[in-house]
């Protein structure tokens, strides 16, 4: 009897719980951006990973499932910081090759009384001097930035794949 009366106000409580502490996550989301969804997700199975530690977990097998989501976490936050996993492991390659790379921007229109309307970016490398060399680098360049877009494409297939698999058991 008791419990029928608290439940409404024990719900609400619960309920209140739970919109405060999605708020911040909530308040950052942009409708433009992509990749809030993917830290939307992650911030679900952060919530739901640290329920299964929790003593509230009534599943025998909380401990795997919260190792489980640990590992989808890991996998989307490797494709959500893509430039840090795998542009930025590329470019510092090409760095160790070629040296660094300066751009700068160059008046490249003028309007009648020589003003400057548009700007051209220019790039210099440092052991890319000849032409043969900078058509050589240049094709590294996209050889390489190609082949890190490809290994976080499927990087990121196979996390969504893991999360496919087994989000169906991690209820408890």
């Amino acid at each position: 009897m008791i419990n029928t009366f608290t439940y409404p106000f024990r719900d609400f409580y619960r309920r209140t719980r739970n919109v405060l502490r999605w708020l911040p996550t909530i308040w950052k989301d942009r409708d433009y951006d992509d990749s809030y969804i993917t830290e939307i997700l992650i911030k679900k199975l952060e919530f739901t990973r640290d329920f299964y530690l929790s003593d509230k977990a009534y599943s025998s097998e909380a401990d795997k499932v919260a190792t489980e989501i640990q590992e989808a976490i890991d996998r989307l936050h490797m494709t959500q910081d893509s430039w840090e996993f795998y542009e930025d492991p590329a470019m510092e390659s090409l760095q160790q090759k070629w040296g660094l790379t300066a751009f700068s921007f160059e008046p490249y229109e003028h309007d009648e009384s020589g003003g400057v309307l548009t700007y051209e970016m220019k790039s210099k490398t440092e052991k890319a001097n000849t032409d043969k060399e900078k058509e050589q680098y240049s094709e590294e360049f996209k050889t390489t930035l190609k082949a890190a877009r490809k290994e976080y494409m499927k990087d990121k297939k196979e996390a969504y794949k893991f999360i496919a698999k087994n989000i169906d058991k991690w209820w408890d």
